[in-house]
């Protein structure tokens, strides 16, 4: 399904150094047609914690693949892990209100 974005509304206190809140909506310009490759998120009810026995599915746009989305599934890490390992690639620090996942072993595949 190919959509056009109507509108983004970016989080109001969005900031461009920490990242942070890294939230954003997207009205598209024609709503999307559920089946098994196209659902709605589910979104943590934000009382409980993740640990690494969790696997998060992540998806992106443009970045690891030029013209197309991507997705992948990765461990959630202990955010101390990502701070030790991308603290030069984030230079405002992992907080606690990021979730960070990856492959640091392997390399490659993080968020």
């Amino acid at each position: 399904q190919v959509r056009q974005v109507r509108t983004i509304v970016v989080h109001p206190d969005f900031d461009t150094l920490s990242y942070e809140p890294s939230t954003a909506l997207m009205q598209l310009d024609v709503p999307l047609e559920y089946h098994t490759a196209v659902r709605p998120v589910c979104l943590s009810s934000g009382t409980g914690m993740l640990s690494s026995s969790y696997l998060c599915t992540l998806s992106g746009w443009g970045i690891i693949k030029e013209s197309g989305s991507s997705d992948f599934a990765l461990p959630v890490l202990v955010n101390e892990i990502c701070e030790r390992n991308y603290h030069f690639s984030h230079p405002g620090g992992i907080t606690a209100r990021m979730l960070s996942a990856g492959l640091v072993s392997v390399g490659g595949q993080d968020s």
